[in-house]
């Protein structure tokens, strides 16, 4: 990997996804029971550690040197490494049952979901301090296969999050999570069928406009709830800033498929 793919790629996705996991700690700690404390404060320890990462992160952005990256990047996986652990302890306690058991209103599947972010988080930057490459085929159905599963996800979310009687955005949130369930099964399979080698084979493109297309639709309808909303105009339980979240993540998803798009037209197959 060039030196300035290298920082480009670094920045970026420490700016994009330092801000996600320091969001995340905010909606644990809001989601946790009032008699969790220790839960409570560690959460908030984790959202202030990662709000100083990012603004370190800002910074480095403004003067990039090979060592300042290489540095932040590493700061970052052990942090979210840290924080990942934090999730798993969590989610334990949830789906547990005993005395170590906690309530609250943290969703099992939430606190998954945001693990699974942890987790690759730190795998995109582990990639980038080795400057491991894989196959481009196996890069974009495991791209895909990673954001599919994370749009059904918010899709769930929001559907259990509107109030009943917003009859036609319950329809819309269930119809993509059954959607993006699918798009990620069919990932799955592509995935199986280009093992071991990994060909570059035609149909790979039509899947990634396919999965542009689908990303584009769950964006502008999160787009659309999220203004709604700061509006007051739609009733729910969802908080301004978890909609903008959702939407931003869904916006992520839309820029990742056209850069694999592009670059796969740049190659004969």
């Amino acid at each position: 990997m060039a030196k300035s793919d290298f920082i480009s790629d670094s920045i970026d996705n420490n700016l994009f996804w330092l801000r996600i996991m320091m969001e995340h700690a905010l909606f644990m700690r809001l989601g946790f029971a009032c008699v969790n404390i220790d839960l409570i404060n560690e959460a908030q320890e984790f959202e202030k550690e990662f709000s100083k990462l990012l603004t370190q992160a800002m910074k480095v952005a403004h003067a990039p040197t090979g060592q300042k990256v290489s540095n932040l990047n590493q700061a970052s996986i052990e942090l979210t490494r840290s924080f990942v652990c934090f999730k798993t302890m969590v989610l334990d306690r949830i789906i547990t049952c005993g005395p170590a058991k906690i309530g609250g209103y943290n969703f099992p599947l939430l606190i998954d979901h945001i693990r699974r972010e942890g987790i690759t988080f730190i795998s995109v930057l582990q990639a980038l301090q080795t400057g491991r490459k894989e196959p481009l085929a196996l890069s974009i159905v495991r791209e895909q296969t990673f954001w599919h599963r994370i749009m059904a996800d918010h899709a769930k979310f929001i559907l259990h999050l509107l109030d009943p009687s917003e009859r036609q955005f319950v329809e819309q949130a269930n119809s993509l999570s059954i959607l993006f369930d699918q798009k990620r099964l069919e990932a799955l399979d592509l995935k199986s069928m280009f093992e071991p080698n990994f060909v570059l084979y035609p149909i790979l493109k039509r899947f990634t406009r396919d999965s542009l297309k689908a990303a584009m639709q769950i964006r502008d309808f999160k787009a659309a709830a999220t203004e709604l909303i700061a509006k007051c105009e739609l009733l729910s339980v969802i908080p301004e800033l978890l909609a903008d979240h959702v939407r931003r993540e869904a916006e992520r998803f839309v820029q990742t498929m056209e850069r694999r798009l592009h670059e796969l037209s740049q190659i004969k197959i």
